[in-house]
């Protein structure tokens, strides 16, 4: 098992998770060329001095730095000359402060890294570039790079495909992000990322990004329960089918969260074991700091208060006041893979009704909470427009 693993650029979090199998960290600063996968308004600013000294201390600790250069649109900026000499520069920067391993979902960007820099970064092609078969996958091969981490929307429960992947890429290895909780098969994914690596790059200015296409699929996993089973993540517990087929790279998020609930995650993960609510290792927000935690429902009417209120309540960008909408029981979920692995899951949802069931055995939702989170998510739909 080698894990990937996000930085919050706090160097204490090195020291805590050094001992794992950590083969590198990932992070990058809140503004440069390319944006990234958080949007800029959300994220903590990062100062040129405390991200030279957090490289250095992940490279002394025997950890590659993984700079994300993952924006999915660059709006042809990357076809300017002056842009490329000035991108250059950055590279060259980026390799000389140690870092030595880049994440870029544009395929210009791989081709540009590779007739620039050659070897000097390893390169994974990031989720953004949505690979979903071996075609992808060899294509992306075929232009250099090193990993790619799979499609997680389409093909992480796809074992066919994965192990397909495996057995006939030459070079690139495949990487599984297993801590994430969006729709299956979202039909946002390609209009969200391209929102985020807007709301990501340095040219977005003063303007305030919205995450709206967040709020559609949360609000359907909150309108149909069975949604957040059919969620592509990976418990702790099932990691080892993925290393039959041959996987053994595995990426764990949170950029903004605490260094106790990312060692949480690193801990789970590695002893294959977590007993508690699966959301607390899966779901990209919801820290809390507080130990009594209630409900406070807010009357809220204007665009900007109900979008803030959703986040407060959700733990979006801020800490978590209440408790979660609902409570899935990881170890309920024992066995619950085997049925992907025999290759059974047909995505013909309507007809199967084996996730439906299985929430209904490992899901207990918070009523109040649930139901005050549909009101807010409704009042948004009708002013955002």
């Amino acid at each position: 098992m080698k894990i990937s693993l996000a930085t919050n650029f706090d160097d204490s979090l090195i020291d805590k998770v050094k001992e794992y199998p950590i083969y590198e960290v990932y992070g990058k600063l809140k503004n440069d060329f390319i944006g990234g996968g958080r949007p800029n308004n959300e994220l903590n600013d990062v100062e040129t001095e405390k991200f030279e000294r957090h490289v250095r201390k992940v490279r002394e600790n025997g950890i590659k730095f993984n700079y994300l250069l993952n924006g999915s649109c660059l709006s042809n900026r990357e076809q300017d000359i002056e842009w490329q000499n000035k991108f250059k520069d950055f590279l060259t920067y980026l390799s000389n402060v140690g870092v030595n391993a880049l994440t870029v979902s544009n395929p210009f960007i791989l081709q540009f890294v590779k007739k620039y820099f050659k070897d000097e970064f390893t390169v994974r092609i990031s989720t953004f570039a949505c690979v979903d078969s071996y075609t992808k996958a060899k294509y992306w091969e075929d232009m250099g790079a090193d990993y790619i981490c799979a499609d997680f929307v389409k093909i992480n429960r796809d074992f066919n495909e994965l192990k397909y992947m495996v057995e006939h890429l030459k070079k690139a290895k495949i990487e599984i992000l297993v801590t994430n909780s969006c729709l299956k098969n979202c039909p946002m994914i390609y209009t969200h990322t391209n929102g985020l690596s807007h709301a990501s790059g340095s040219s977005l200015g003063k303007t305030k990004y919205e995450d709206w296409g967040l709020f559609f699929c949360q609000k359907r996993e909150l309108e149909d329960l069975s949604e957040y089973i059919k969620s592509p993540w990976v418990r702790p517990e099932d990691i080892e089918y993925y290393e039959k087929i041959g996987i053994e790279n595995f990426k764990i998020t949170e950029r903004d969260f605490p260094i106790d609930e990312l060692v949480k995650r690193v801990k789970a993960y590695t002893e294959r074991n977590y007993d508690g609510n699966l959301l607390d290792l899966v779901q990209g927000h919801g820290v809390v700091t507080k130990d009594i935690l209630k409900l406070e429902k807010r009357a809220v009417n204007k665009r900007s208060d109900i979008y803030n209120e959703i986040k407060r309540v959700r733990g979006l960008g801020v800490p978590r006041e209440c408790d979660r909408h609902i409570y899935i029981d990881n170890k309920k979920l024992d066995g619950f893979i085997k049925f992907f692995v025999s290759g059974n899951c047909t995505g013909k949802c309507e007809q199967c009704g084996y996730c439906k069931k299985i929430a209904e055995k490992s899901i207990v939702p918070n009523e109040e909470v649930r139901k005050y989170l549909l009101d807010l998510y409704n009042k948004y739909d009708n002013v955002k427009i």
